[in-house]
């Protein structure tokens, strides 16, 4: 008889073994990591446990995300409610810096206005300087955790460059001609090089960048 043959007929026979019990406490397979022998029994019950702290792994892992989920609604709310409160561009500086300092674990953060100065005390970027130092920037159209060049990092951190070992960009983005133009960029660096690296989630930062889109959107018209 072939082992298909064995396969084929206890599959059609699911009582056999509930028949045969004393066949099926006699039997015995290798121990999966130890190579001892055990009964047919005690292997099963390996297999369940493995199954169950899969299981529960799962579901821990599921809790996780639904408490970072949480964190991130949360998060969101307060940002509404302050830039719905902010008059002008010099009272948004403000929201973004109490942000930066309570939201993220983010050292140094750079707010920069491409094209010139909207009448606040926003650091504006020209289009010449945007081409010589800003060219390593990732597509300004999503928000995106990814360590700058040096040039980049030079130009938007002058002052504290050598620190920076990670960044997140937050495009802001206007509309122009029916399409999304980025009118600006709000960089946060870190000192620790794991704060912004490339596995990090970016739901928030991307929740982010349409927030303060809107927001400046409506203070800039």
């Amino acid at each position: 008889m072939k082992e298909e043959d064995v396969v084929r007929y206890l599959s059609k026979s699911p009582d056999f073994f509930v028949k045969n019990s004393d066949l099926l406490e006699s039997l015995t397979l290798p121990h999966p990591v130890h190579g001892n022998v055990i009964s047919l029994l005690e292997y099963q019950v390996s297999l369940l446990r493995k199954t169950a702290a899969s299981y529960r792994q799962e579901f821990e892992r599921l809790v996780e995300v639904a408490r970072q989920n949480e964190a991130i609604m949360q998060k969101t709310r307060r940002l509404i409610l302050a830039g719905v409160a902010c008059s002008s561009l010099d009272d948004l500086v403000i929201v973004i810096d109490d942000m930066v300092r309570e939201e993220f674990d983010a050292s140094h953060h750079t707010l920069l206005l491409f094209g010139n100065n909207q009448g606040s005390s926003i650091r504006c970027c020209s289009e010449d300087e945007r081409k010589e130092h800003l060219n390593g920037l990732p597509s300004l159209k999503r928000s995106s955790c990814t360590l700058l060049d040096k040039t980049a990092i030079q130009f938007l951190f002058p002052e504290t460059h050598r620190l920076i070992l990670s960044t997140a960009v937050v495009p802001i983005l206007g509309h122009q001609e029916n399409e999304k133009d980025c009118i600006g960029v709000l960089v946060l660096g870190s000192q620790s090089p794991y704060t912004f690296s490339k596995e990090k989630e970016t739901l928030f930062l991307q929740y982010l960048t349409e927030m303060l889109s809107g927001i400046f959107q409506r203070l800039i018209e």
